[in-house]
């Protein structure tokens, strides 16, 4: 199972519109060219942002991989489906400081993911995923 999470169109359209404000606000002191040179260098700043900010989910019999975190499922004790409301509480009253978060705001789904590793003080990972059902038949022993 893979899953991407990218920018939705209202995250976009929210940065456009910073952008837009920013370029006019600083765009009457420069000059048309240092204007070209700032939209272009803000625009690809953004673009990525883009990139750098989605999440990678894939999930095997073997291994859990979100991001650049990895884990193998033998260190996997349970896997929690949340839906909007509980994971509403994860990320929020219900966190403890010591997770490891893979969260983004505008999935509201998600999956906890209880780890059984001595060795690691990560107590769970909390993952956004618009499939979390998915994850935990993958992951589950």
């Amino acid at each position: 199972m893979r899953e991407v999470i990218k920018w939705p169109i209202r995250v976009w359209l929210i940065f456009i519109a910073l952008n837009v404000a920013i370029i006019i606000s600083i765009g009457v002191v420069l000059s048309d060219t240092a204007l070209i040179i700032f939209t272009a260098a803000l625009s690809s700043m953004t673009l990525i942002f883009s990139i750098t900010s989605r999440i990678v989910l894939t999930a095997s019999k073997e291994l859990l991989t979100v991001g650049g975190a990895n884990i193998e499922s033998r260190f996997i004790k349970e896997v929690v489906v949340l839906d909007e409301t509980s994971m509403k509480y994860e990320r929020g009253a219900g966190l403890n400081p010591r997770a490891f978060l893979a969260i983004r705001f505008w999935v509201k789904t998600g999956a906890k993911i209880i780890l059984e590793d001595q060795r690691d003080p990560t107590p769970y990972w909390l993952v956004s995923t618009r499939r979390p059902e998915e994850i935990k038949s993958f992951l589950e022993k």
